[in-house]
């Protein structure tokens, strides 16, 4: 909780972003899908995803099933 409070203070994020966020980071997550944070934020090695952008994240594509 006090990494996701600084988070959400330095970078302007909703607290429950930045829960989320920095609880993909200290789970090792790479992605964090989501279509409410910036598209390409990085943060402690995850990148924030929106799963519906087009073009859809390079690294993402490969992850994903082949109709996207």
């Amino acid at each position: 909780m006090l990494a996701a409070a600084n988070l959400a203070q330095l970078h302007h994020l909703g607290i429950w972003d930045a829960v989320m966020l920095s609880t993909a980071a200290e789970a090792g997550c790479r992605f964090l899908l989501s279509e409410d944070m910036h598209d390409g934020f990085t943060w402690n090695g995850v990148t924030v995803s929106n799963p519906f952008a087009d073009p859809i994240h390079p690294a993402l594509r490969g992850l994903l099933p082949k109709a996207y």
